[in-house]
């Protein structure tokens, strides 16, 4: 290879190489194709429609994108087939999707091995070829593109150099002529716009496209994978673990959501696909706010709601300037193995992001772990804030992921201005087209009217997250709770190590009722047990020392550490309560030697009962746990598994030396007045609690009752039925027995059955000779008739295919003929009004005229009465009969000016005679 320079340096050469290796970013083909949507839509082209098919093409598979954008010239369709240029910018608003300038090469040489482009921008016409299988048989050392362009008379704008390039579209292309190159470009609709066809699509190791075209007509999807069981639907590979949703493997689904808000219609194999406004179409909708450092204090708006099609299908919608790049991407706490945050979508426009290459994810910086990190807690906010809702309103219903919901509004975009008009509440069905003016709103009935806008300074969220105020609250009322709870154990009588257990405060669910029990926060928290006046005995103590603690000098406090739980553990309420082992220490203080020694007594309350209540609770247990259990299975379906968190405290056995305690019986006195009140009703919640347990436990004491019995009638047919085994053993061995019998008795025909063997022998060849000759038969017959009808096959495919492309072009000249009388019917409709205001102009026209001619009148005889001074009344009448005989004159000699005419004198008497003269003159002739 001979290397260019430029100055003496070197210029890069590109190898035609690079064109596959540029294309292996798309792991996933529908990006290839959305590289293809995105430069249709971008504001440099701005297409209204984009038209998306697979035809057939001298017997190669092609696929097909039409767009009657802007279109492009012969030098901007060479900047498209270069690398590298890129010159969008924002007009009207709309900010451009592409940033690389590789998005077509990338994407149709992942699509296909070749492709070609034709354009048209109302100037010129042009046709491109980028093609692998062209630079692989020219053995070309760089990459080359061949570019055509035509003028308005469908003549080839400089021959000269355009020879080798058209002789080049010509032989390697799929079009051999330049008249099916012109036929292609009349393909595009109306004066402006692009035609991409690509074909040799890849191919899988089975010689099948990676695209299934036969499922859906309508559709262009993802084939499902092979696998060792079968046939399972095809999976990303980020979510093998999770339910599939359709975009990943159906184009039409995909295009829907492609687009925060769509301003293009697709069209795919002929059928508009219906794209939807995804933060619109949620239910329960709320707004929450991101104010990222890194942003310098500005906000970012967050949307949530839940998914009303399928609650399996959640996650963040993560777009990038209107683009989709990740869907479905679980945070917060849908990373766990449970049903939290099922159901939930969040939808965020991360435009300070930087999305990579194939623009299906975003560069790993810190900027985007910071912001995954914000949209979990955020998550985590909402679901909890809908859950506290759902429970106070519908504390018995389903939980809030099972219920049927409906979006919040209706959104429909018009098929004219695609703008989008929201709906009022209650419309359910919509015609297969909908245009402005259907909308019932008379505010936004026409197409020229702008759309809603949107509040897009969001400062705060659109709903308070109040369960995180009921947290706080819990937090301060706890070490309340915890005295009053300490002050119980306190006072109830503990014997042995077990029942130390059974009572603990810690343990909680044998002891205290779980709703006086304090919850605990995500941060773990320490604080003092202070046990004043009471001592917890050794394993080793009697009865009589359980009943009468001695008190040490000094009050010690025993730190009590509270574990680090989940959130689930406080929503919920359902999990099992942490096994708990208690260990304290506790070194035994010196005995002064100046205190007296105080005995300090206790208070002993029904002390038989509370035993019996001890003995209850050891009895209860084991059907305690089996309740909490099954209450687990049945209030949870999460499949996650967690560690039982054991808190463990030494104890150590403590010296039975009395220690003197000065004033300990004022100290005992005093405690148990302020503490009387609290113990008798904690103790009377307990006692509840023990009853029913013992229901409980006495109902589950019959299930096992019952299990037993039924367990017993199974060990009685199992045995039954062994013994049944058995005896047709030994009925089958004394059959044996007897058939060898039988042979030896019948023995004599032997050599007659032997005979009927050969013969039985002799009849299966024949058969099996009969049937060869009629499989050699049959394929004869199918080879011949293989022969006849394959000619006839290709002329009907032929046939066919011209049909169907046939078909393509009056389906595509129908919706231009469609479009253009919508148009035309909006132009009517403005026609029509601008004639009613026309007719109502005239009418007042028409109603102010005799006004005008009476005020014209008025004036006149004023200025002809100001004029004369009357003597008498005589002269009066003849000057009023003068004024009325001259605007009679006036009427038929329109050259009468009535100002300059007196009339105090007969000049309008002559006037009138003469006219009388020429009239009976006329009469008479």
């Amino acid at each position: 290879m001979a290397a260019k320079t430029l100055g003496g340096i070197h210029l890069s050469a590109l190898c035609p190489k690079f064109l596959h290796t540029n294309s292996t970013s798309h792991t996933w083909p529908f990006s290839a194709i959305a590289e293809l949507i995105d430069n249709a839509y971008d504001p440099d082209v701005s297409a209204k429609q984009i038209w998306i098919d697979k035809t057939v093409i001298n017997d190669n598979i092609c696929l097909t994108f039409t767009d009657n954008g802007n279109g492009m010239n012969s030098e901007k369709l060479h900047k498209m087939l270069s690398f590298g240029f890129s010159e969008k910018s924002v007009m009207n608003g709309r900010v451009p999707v592409g940033l690389y300038g590789n998005g077509f090469k990338s994407g149709s040489m992942r699509l296909g091995k070749d492709a070609i482009v034709f354009t048209k921008n109302g100037e010129t016409m042009s046709v491109g070829l980028l093609s692998q299988t062209f630079l692989e048989a020219t053995k070309a050392e760089h990459v080359m593109v061949p570019i055509v362009t035509f003028n308005n008379q469908r003549q080839i704008s400089d021959p000269t150099e355009s020879k080798n390039s058209l002789k080049a579209i010509l032989t390697h292309s799929l079009f051999s002529t330049e008249e099916k190159l012109l036929a292609e470009l009349d393909a595009i609709i109306g004066k402006k716009g692009t035609r991409i066809i690509i074909w040799n699509l890849r191919r899988e190791k089975n010689e099948k496209t990676e695209f299934d075209f036969d499922k859906d007509k309508y559709d262009i999807r993802i084939p499902e994978d092979l696998d060792e069981t079968g046939k399972r639907g095809y999976k990303k590979q980020e979510r093998l673990d999770q339910i599939v949703p359709e975009s990943d493997y159906s184009l039409r689904a995909y295009c829907s959501i492609l687009y925060l808000k769509p301003t293009m219609q697709i069209i795919l194999r002929g059928q508009k696909v219906k794209t939807q406004l995804v933060s619109k179409s949620l239910a329960f909708i709320e707004h929450d706010i991101y104010r990222p450092k890194f942003l310098n204090a500005k906000t970012v708006r967050i949307t949530f709601g839940f998914n009303c099609r399928n609650k399996d299908h959640y996650g963040i919608m993560m777009y990038h300037k209107n683009r989709l790049i990740k869907a479905y991407e679980r945070v917060g706490c849908q990373l766990k193995a449970n049903n939290m945050g099922v159901g939930v979508v969040g939808i965020i426009e991360c435009n300070f992001l930087k999305p990579t290459h194939n623009k299906q994810d975003f560069d790993y910086t810190n900027e985007y772990r910071l912001t995954i990190a914000a949209l979990g807690e955020k998550l985590n906010d909402y679901w909890n804030e809908m859950k506290r809702k759902k429970n106070e309103e519908y504390p018995l219903a389903l939980p809030v992921e099972e219920i049927q919901k409906q979006p919040d509004q209706t959104w429909v975009q018009c098929d004219a201005c695609l703008k989008w008009r929201k709906l009022p509440d209650g419309i359910e069905h919509l015609p297969e087209k909908w245009y402005c003016s259907l909308n019932p709103d008379p505010q936004f009935r026409n197409c020229s009217v702008p759309e809603e806008p949107e509040d897009d300074d969001l400062i705060h969220p659109t709903y308070e997250k109040t369960y995180k105020k009921k947290d706080r609250e819990k937090l301060k009322k706890r070490p309340e709770y915890s005295y009053q709870i300490n002050e119980v154990f306190l006072k109830m009588p503990v014997s042995s190590s077990k029942d130390f257990k059974t009572f603990s405060p810690v343990s909680g669910k044998e002891a205290v009722p779980r709703s006086l029990l304090p919850e605990t926060s995500n941060a773990s928290v320490k604080r003092p047990l202070l046990i004043s006046n009471r001592s917890v005995s050794s394993p080793h103590s009697d009865c009589d020392n359980s009943l009468k603690r001695r008190t040490p000098s000094c009050v010690t406090p025993v730190s009590l550490k509270i574990t680090r739980l989940n959130d689930k553990t406080f929503n919920n309420h359902d999990d099992d309560d942490e096994d708990v082992i208690i260990l304290e220490e506790s070194s035994t203080p010196k005995p002064s030697a100046d205190s007296d020694v105080a005995v300090v007594k206790t208070e002993c309350i029904d002390l038989d009962q509370e035993e019996k209540q001890q003995e209850n609770c050891d009895v209860g247990e084991p059907c305690l746990a089996a309740t909490s259990q099954s209450k687990i299975e049945q209030l949870t379906s999460a499949t996650q598994t967690e560690v039982l968190n054991l808190v463990v405290k030494k104890e150590e056995a403590e010296d039975e030396t009395d220690i003197p305690v000065p004033n300990a019986e004022m100290e005992t006195k005093q405690h148990n007045v302020d503490v009387s009140e609290t113990s008798v009703d904690l103790g009377n919640e307990l006692k509840n609690q023990l009853q029913v347990l013992n229901k409980e436990k006495e109902m589950y004491q019959t299930k096992c009752e019952v299990l037993a019995k039924q367990v017993e009638t199974l060990e009685q047919r199992i045995l039954e039925m062994n013994n049944k085994y058995v005896k047709k053993e030994v009925c089958h061995q004394s059959t044996e027995t007897i058939s060898s019998e039988e042979e030896n008795v019948h023995g004599r025909s032997l050599a007659e059955v032997t005979v009927l063997y050969e013969q039985a022998l002799e009849e299966i060849a024949k058969l099996k000779e009969q049937c060869n000759t009629m499989q050699n038969l049959k394929t004869e017959c199918s080879k011949c008739a293989a022969g006849d009808n394959k000619s006839e096959v290709d002329e009907i495919a032929v046939h066919l295919d011209d049909v169907f492309r046939q078909l393509d072009k009056c389906s595509i000249e129908r919706d231009r003929y469609k479009s253009e009388i919508e148009l035309l019917e909006v132009e009517k409709n403005q026609i029509a009004c601008q004639c009613e205001e026309l007719k109502a102009e005239i009418a007042q026209l028409k109603a102010s005229i005799p006004q005008a001619v009476a005020q014209a009148t008025d004036s006149t005889t004023s200025n002809v009465e100001e004029s004369v001074n009357f003597s008498d009344g005589e002269s009066l009448k003849l000057r009023s009969l003068r004024v009325n005989v001259g605007q009679l004159l006036a009427t038929i000699m329109p050259d009468l000016d009535l100002q300059q005419v007196n009339y105090d004198i007969d000049v309008v008497d002559e006037i009138l005679g003469q006219v009388v003269e020429q009239m009976h003159e006329i009469s008479s002739t």
